[in-house]
Parts: C-alpha cells; sequence; structure tokens
C-alpha cells in the first residue's frame, strides 16, 4: 500500500511495469529533455529498471492524415502524464474491466491529446486490448478491438426499474461530499446513482454517453484527467471542477501545494439529460460542498 492506512492505496507490479514500459518507450524516442510526470514515480526500482532495456520503436506517422500540419512545438512546453494502471484497486478485486492505462499530452497547462489504454475489454483477458485516442478538436479514434462502450449503459446498469435513468455516476465513496453531491443531483434531475471505478473511467463513461454526468470530490493528480480530459473534449463533452471552474492540475505546483486535485470534477457528455451549469449550481447549494 502507498499509504498504510488507506486500503484503496495498493500499488501492484503492473502499475511499476506498465510505467516502466511507457516511460521507457517515450524516453526511447524523445530523451530526457521530455517531461514526463507519472503516477509511479516515486517507485525507486524503476530507473535501474529500465538500464539496459531496449523498446519497441515508436510509430510517429499513424495520424499524419488526421492532423495534418502542425506548427513547432517546443519541447520544454509539453508535459507528458502517465498513470500507468488508473484502478489499481479494481486491478486487485479482479475488477478489471475498470482498468485503464491513461498517457496524456498536455501543452502550456492544458491537455490536448490523450490515450486511454483498455486491456481488459468487457473484462476479458482474452480479448485483445482497446486503444482510444483523442487530439481536442480533432476528433477520436480507435485501435485494436473494436471500441464496445456506448451511448448506451453498461449492461449492469440496463435495468430501467433499477436504475432510472438520467444515470449519475460516481465512486463508492462514503465521504460526507459524495453523499450529499449524489442527493442533490437525484433531487435535482432524478434518475439513479451508478457506481464506477477508477478516476479516469469515470470520465470516459461520460464522454461515451453511458452517464448523463460523472461526479468526484478529489482524485489523485493529473496522470488521472489528462488523457480522459482531452478525449472528452474532443468528443465534446465538458469537464470542471466541482465549484464550476477549469481544472487547473497541470502546473507543476498545483498538486502538492495548491492541492487542486482535492477540487474534484464534474463531467457531462455531449448531448446530457443533465445541464453542466445547473448540476454545478445543485452541487454547490449542499453545505458538504459549500
Amino acid at each position: 500500500l502507498k499509504d498504510g492506512d488507506d486500503p484503496r492505496s495498493a500499488l501492484t507490479e503492473a502499475d511499476c511495469a506498465a510505467q516502466r514500459a511507457i516511460v521507457g518507450s517515450l524516453r526511447s524516442v524523445w530523451g530526457k529533455d521530455l517531461r514526463i510526470v507519472g503516477e509511479e514515480d516515486d517507485d525507486e526500482n524503476s530507473a535501474a529498471a529500465m538500464e539496459g532495456l531496449t523498446f519497441e520503436p515508436l510509430r510517429k506517422d499513424m495520424f499524419d492524415d488526421d492532423i495534418g500540419e502542425t506548427a513547432e512545438i517546443d519541447i520544454s512546453d509539453v508535459t507528458i502524464f502517465v498513470d500507468p494502471l488508473d484502478g489499481t484497486r479494481e486491478f486487485v478485486e479482479g475488477r478489471i474491466e475498470s482498468c485503464q492505462v491513461l498517457v496524456g499530452v498536455a501543452i502550456d497547462g492544458q491537455p490536448v491529446a490523450g490515450a486511454i489504454g483498455l486491456p481488459f475489454p468487457g473484462g476479458y483477458q482474452e480479448t485483445e486490448a482497446t486503444i482510444v485516442y483523442g487530439l481536442a478538436d480533432m476528433g477520436t479514434g480507435t485501435i485494436g478491438t473494436p471500441l464496445a462502450r456506448g451511448p448506451f449503459p453498461l449492461d449492469r446498469n440496463i435495468d430501467g426499474v433499477k436504475y432510472p435513468r438520467p444515470h449519475i455516476a460516481t465512486g463508492d465513496s462514503t465521504a460526507d461530499v459524495m453523499t450529499a453531491s449524489k442527493e442533490s443531483a437525484i433531487k435535482a434531475f432524478g434518475g439513479s446513482n451508478v457506481i464506477y471505478g477508477g478516476a479516469g473511467n469515470k470520465i470516459f463513461a461520460a464522454a461515451l454517453g453511458e452517464v448523463a454526468c460523472s461526479i468526484q470530490h478529489k482524485y489523485g493528480g493529473p496522470w488521472d484527467l489528462c488523457a480522459p480530459q482531452a478525449i472528452l473534449t474532443a468528443m465534446g463533452g465538458r469537464i470542471t471542477d466541482l465549484f464550476g471552474d477549469e481544472i487547473a492540475v497541470y502546473g507543476p505546483d498545483a498538486v502538492l501545494k495548491e492541492r487542486r486535485n482535492e477540487r474534484g470534477y464534474v463531467v457531462t457528455p455531449s448531448g446530457s439529460e443533465i445541464d453542466h451549469d445547473a448540476l454545478v449550481a445543485a452541487l454547490q447549494r449542499t453545505a458538504a460542498v459549500q
């Protein structure tokens, strides 16, 4: 456990191995000048484990037809945020359909591109992974197993009697602010609460239109949000913190000093049954959020 008092803070060899593979591949192409921030940067064995390893060359031409000509970008303005296993707790508990690998690209503190890897599509280990990629204001695409999610509820939430719509996605936290947020949203818009694991997975669920909104009161850091936020934006969705302000966790001091990750997030897809601003206003009326 990263935190001995928090059973949700599991760290597995899968986290560390995936981060080594991702960071090592990026470094092999762009070298040490590329700024990479990973969730498992505190892994003391990571750098040593990457020494002497070779990595398959990354393809840099896959999306030339999609993107076309781009302006030259100074590498010092670019940060890559890596969450090698979003949903580690779910991975440990066997709920592998909730696990994702997140690689996001921020330029000048703004998330502009991302890739979400679904290593276990549908919860099956035998199935080839699905990779969803997106570029803000340009669109999205997939590689590997065709995406079999959205814009409809997951099978476990399809029962309209048990889970009337609109669906309001949260985690299973019992924190007062989350209890109040769920109650406030349902009171204002009706519907029901559906549970999703993984910070990025909740954003992705909203981006796909599986749910009308996703709410979370805090998250680990920018590695949780950069990739799914870029893909959400590319799909026409919207994300703010609980107070309606833009997500601002991509600066060097945003988490450790300013604790902006503790402002949570609210996500709505394009064409949602729930108006984003009205949802934020409803949440702000609760004492717990205030």
